[in-house]
């Protein structure tokens, strides 16, 4: 098995997984006596009008990635004519014979490649990842292209 999607240093998704275990973790109440401790000397100083931006920012850098793509999935790999997907701690395998469109949108930084499903999977008919700069088959277009063939071969087996 190859591993096609890139990986960084911080990736968001690294954390937005950690935020969402923290905040499973641990109970409401105790969210609320932390968030009351550093909003009180923000209210009484005067810098909740700086406050409230900063956290609308943080918030709001929080669900881009949930936004902007739909469906982000952190690591893919390519196992012969078959790919494995993880998201959130659940992975999904998809045979490439079922993806009805893949396009690398590369004026983004990053670079995310975007497929379409014939049968949906497990978090729905479009997924979105962001292809590896530098994996096993070379760079990235190199990747997309040989991703594309044996999308197509695997797609006229089906037929056969």
């Amino acid at each position: 098995m190859d591993r096609i999607s890139s990986t960084s240093i911080i990736p968001s998704q690294a954390i937005q997984k950690g935020l969402r275990e923290l905040f499973a973790m641990t109970h409401t109440w105790v969210l609320v006596v932390v968030a009351a401790v550093l909003l009180l000397p923000l209210i009484f100083t005067g810098l909740i009008c700086v406050a409230i931006p900063l956290v609308g920012f943080g918030v709001l850098m929080y669900h881009a990635y949930e936004i902007r793509f739909k469906n982000p999935v952190s690591d893919v790999w390519i196992d012969r004519d078959h790919l494995l997907m993880e998201r959130r701690g659940e992975s999904e395998r998809i045979h490439l014979g079922d993806v009805r469109s893949l396009n690398l949108s590369t004026y983004n930084n990053p670079p995310y490649c975007v497929m379409e499903l014939n049968v949906p999977c497990r978090w729905g008919d479009t997924v979105t990842w962001f292809p590896s700069r530098l994996s096993s088959f070379g760079e990235m277009p190199t990747l997309i292209k040989e991703l594309q063939k044996r999308i197509d071969r695997a797609r006229d087996d089906q037929t056969r």
